[in-house]
């Protein structure tokens, strides 16, 4: 079966929207080993906070990658797997936003705020552009 131009629009804008997560990734990992991410107080010890971005780094990779198979598979991709890139990206779009509910900051600066725009709109259309017809299996 051939993409048809939403499917081809629908891989170029997610795709797009991976990119623009990746400084927001990058800062995250490079959290792991910043000693002032270090928080001597914390009850759990003072690399705790480490511990906390070296899992969402994983959990990170882990969603981008479910993206990125559900891309790959093109017009063969299901429901199923529609799904999990759905559920995946809506994982990911809300850790990026859950600082402002919980802290009030929504991004750090001006440019945390861009990406996270920018990688939000990108998944979140390009996946919606990737859904099966429906009756599709």
């Amino acid at each position: 079966m051939a993409p048809t131009r939403r499917e081809k629009l629908g891989q170029v804008v997610t795709a797009a929207g991976m990119a623009a997560a990746l400084p927001s990734v990058w800062q995250t990992v490079t959290h792991i080993t910043d000693d002032t991410y270090r928080a001597p107080e914390v009850r759990d010890g003072a690399g705790h906070v480490q511990y906390h971005m070296a899992r969402e780094a994983l959990i990170t990779a882990g969603s981008l990658a479910a993206i990125g198979i559900g891309v790959l598979a093109g017009p063969r991709r299901g429901r199923p797997l529609w799904g999990a890139m759905a559920a995946a990206g809506a994982g990911f779009a809300a850790a990026m936003w859950s600082g402002g509910p919980t802290t009030g900051v929504w991004a750090p600066n001006e440019k945390a705020l861009a990406v996270h725009i920018a990688s939000t709109t990108g998944l979140a259309t390009g996946i919606w552009l990737l859904r099966p017809e429906r009756g599709s299996r």
